[in-house]
């Protein structure tokens, strides 16, 4: 019999971040934010700080509210030390236009107790506003 293959931390990181994206994105599970985003934890959507699970809340809201039919796609995902980052590209529908719209970005979160206390984000805000152009 052959002992149990333990995960190492760094890949844990690593499943976690891709976990958000499947579930919050792509399953819609709301309360995933809850559960994974620390109540300290501050997100820097490019140069906008979201802070708690409770502003993130509100800021999936509002995308939820303009766009649907979300769908990530995780790429590459890297991990050292307490930091994980994630390449992703995202295709959802523009509600008011009914435009298919495609975009990608990097997420880095950092993590603590298996939950997210600092992140950072980057995606193409320009190229989503000249394809609703």
């Amino acid at each position: 019999m052959s002992a149990p293959q333990t995960i190492s931390a760094l890949d844990q990181s690593k499943h976690l971040v891709m976990r958000w994206f499947e579930e919050v994105w792509n399953q819609g599970r709301r309360e995933v934010i809850f559960e994974l985003f620390a109540p300290e934890c501050v997100l820097y959507d490019g140069d906008v700080p979201i802070r708690g699970p409770q502003e993130f809340a509100a800021f999936y809201d509002n995308l939820q509210s303009q766009f649907c039919e979300f769908r990530i796609t995780t790429g590459t995902a890297l991990a050292e030390g307490d930091l994980a980052s994630l390449r992703w590209s995202a295709c959802c529908r523009h509600k008011a236009s009914g435009k298919d719209v495609r975009v990608s970005g990097i997420s880095i979160v950092r993590i603590k107790d298996g939950r997210f206390v600092e992140a950072w984000q980057n995606w193409d805000a320009a190229g989503l506003a000249q394809q609703l152009a």
